[in-house]
């Protein structure tokens, strides 16, 4: 009877220690002491890559460790240009970043901003998580010295332009389109218009001062930049990319952090990604209705011009491939692997 008694109580307090909301360390206790860690990124505290992306990490890393870990948040690029984050992370200048920028040292991470690459936010968000976790963990990141924390991919790229709507193919040809670099720039040129490479924050100014005549970005990133206002046409049915919106920590940092810590990250990585993926993909519609409502014209292209479109950009996949092989990088391989979980994704 006592034995039955001790084992009953064994169960109860496993049930109540698997129910609380906190992650705990080894011997099941939080410690006294508080961490802080500084945050960095180029988007503006409104923008929904803040609100809904790191915000919502930072909270639940807060939350799992019953405030024991703390941040000090920079956004709006306030300790380093975009382009910069990935050496303010490795130098441990910043502890977490926004890496996304650093295509020029990680450029395998890319693979998932492929034109055509992504069916939406959330199943591109699992499949490129995936091949994080299969390859792209080891290959770029640690590599780089920085881990990531979570990675969403952004809504399919569209086409926004100022004073020229695109009826066919020939319309877009010698438009100068800004892009976020990467494969987005080869197809771009692919299809005859010039690329431009530059952060998003740079876009509205572009287009006021005439340096470009239109953009490549999700719906969801016009408004953030006000976009809506300073151009008259936007495709809806194109998929010209995606960009991968990424924060990584700094490798001997997090190594350095208490087990309950590290579990604490990876578990609110997880959360943040599905919820901001969820939140992308149902904003798209709604962001669509809303522009049109202000006199944007956000318009379908025809079946013929998006066939032809889909036709030329589907060599981007080989020529970035190409391109990464004849600089040492195994752009066959992440592509191969990349087609592999999408189509065991059921995508």
């Amino acid at each position: 009877m006592q034995r039955s008694w001790f084992l009953f109580l064994a169960i109860c307090l496993l049930l109540m220690s698997s129910c609380s909301n906190s992650v705990t360390d080894a011997t099941g206790k939080l410690p006294d002491e508080k961490i802080t860690l500084k945050v960095a990124d180029s988007v503006p505290s409104t923008n929904f890559i803040s609100k809904e992306g790191i915000v919502y990490w930072m909270n639940r890393v807060k939350e799992l460790t019953d405030g024991k870990v703390e941040f000090e948040y920079f956004p709006s690029e306030q300790l380093g240009k975009a382009s910069s984050l990935l050496e303010l992370t490795k130098s441990n200048t910043v502890d977490i970043a926004y890496t996304s920028y650093a295509t020029e040292e990680m450029p395998l991470t890319e693979v998932a901003a492929l034109p055509g690459a992504i069916p939406s936010s959330v199943k591109g968000t699992k499949m490129y998580w995936k091949l994080v976790d299969q390859y792209l963990l080891e290959e770029s990141y640690l590599s780089n010295g920085v881990r990531p924390m979570f990675a969403v991919t952004l809504p399919k790229y569209q086409i926004i332009t100022t004073n020229k709507k695109i009826k066919r193919l020939a319309d877009i040809r010698g438009l100068k389109l800004r892009t976020s670099g990467g494969p987005i720039e080869v197809a771009t040129n692919e299809i005859g218009a010039s690329p431009v490479a530059m952060a998003a924050p740079e876009i509205y100014t572009a287009i006021e001062r005439g340096t470009i005549d239109g953009a490549m970005l999700a719906v969801t990133s016009y408004q953030p930049y006000q976009l809506q206002k300073a151009a008259k046409y936007s495709t809806t049915n194109a998929n010209m990319g995606s960009f991968i919106a990424t924060y990584s920590i700094n490798e001997v940092v997090y190594q350095k952090l208490p087990y309950f810590v590290q579990e604490a990250m990876l578990q609110a990585g997880e959360e943040t990604m599905q919820h901001f993926s969820t939140y992308l993909d149902d904003h798209v519609e709604e962001l669509t209705q809303t522009f049109e409502q202000e006199g944007m014209d956000m318009y379908e292209l025809d079946g013929e011009t998006l066939g032809n479109l889909n036709e030329e950009i589907q060599k981007t996949w080989d020529d970035w491939a190409n391109a990464l092989e004849a600089r040492g990088y195994a752009g066959h391989e992440v592509l191969q692997r990349f087609e592999e979980i999408k189509q065991n994704l059921g995508n």
